[in-house]
């Protein structure tokens, strides 16, 4: 894949475990390709006649590192980020992930990485803190001004905490699928990926909306009530940007 917006710059400090908290089972996700799949969908909303700030909705959010990252690289075009998993579990680590995006979720994690250094004084503890300062710098760039975590089973209609939310209409949605030995749905019957492009339609709108879809090679990433704007493959990853249609059925 060609990277048109992400620079090959060093993404150490976004490392999960370091600053970043890590959970048990959540899939990591390359920092570049995070941030090149964010700057397309601005640049094809722009070009849409929408200049943001924008919702961004992760359906899949496990632990909210995609969503984090993205927040911490473009905090001023971002209003509100939107977080939902059907793992409570992941949830909690969504949460705490989330607040680095916030003065107080910083700060209190570099106090955490300064009273492990003062106890430990282990290197990895002095690089982390050093890579606080630095994410602190991004964060402190553009205050988003809403961060809504919540469960939800995106396979089983549109979330009320979506439909009912102040900052709607969502502008981003993007997605890692579950796939692979890490992740998988948890829902009966078949298609989870096309009935969640189902659930979502209500959520976004046609010419101000897009959808960005992250999953393994065996997923054709296609749905009758979208347009597929771009099919990119990065390594064992394809990704699809897609924009709902004004009159579903046809694609």
């Amino acid at each position: 894949m060609e990277y048109r917006h992400a620079s090959d710059e060093s993404r150490a400090h976004f490392a999960s475990g370091r600053v970043l908290y890590n959970a048990k089972g959540a899939a990591p996700f390359p920092v570049r390709l995070a941030d090149e799949i964010a700057q397309r969908c601005f640049a094809l909303l722009e070009t849409r006649g929408q200049p943001g700030p924008y919702t961004i909705y992760d359906p899949c959010c496990g632990s909210g590192y995609l969503l984090t990252v993205i927040g911490l690289l473009h905090g001023p075009r971002i209003r509100a980020v939107l977080a939902s998993d059907i793992d409570e579990a992941m949830l909690d680590a969504a949460r705490r992930n989330l607040s680095l995006l916030t003065e107080p979720g910083m700060r209190a994690r570099t106090e955490q990485l300064r009273a492990l250094y003062a106890k430990y004084g282990k290197p990895s503890h002095r690089e982390a803190l050093a890579s606080a300062a630095v994410l602190e710098g991004y964060r402190s760039r553009g205050a988003i001004h809403a961060i809504e975590v919540f469960p939800a089973d995106i396979t089983a209609g549109a979330p009320d905490a979506v439909r009912e939310s102040a900052f709607r209409p969502v502008h981003i949605v993007i997605a890692d699928l579950p796939y692979g030995n890490l992740t998988g749905w948890r829902c009966e019957g078949g298609d989870p990926a096309g009935r969640m492009l189902d659930s979502l339609l209500p959520l976004i709108q046609p010419g101000a909306s897009v959808v960005a879809l992250i999953a393994d090679k065996s997923l054709k990433l296609r749905h009758g009530g979208y347009r597929r704007l771009e099919l990119l493959n990065a390594g064992k990853r394809r990704i699809a940007l897609l924009e709902p249609l004004k009159e579903t059925g046809r694609g």
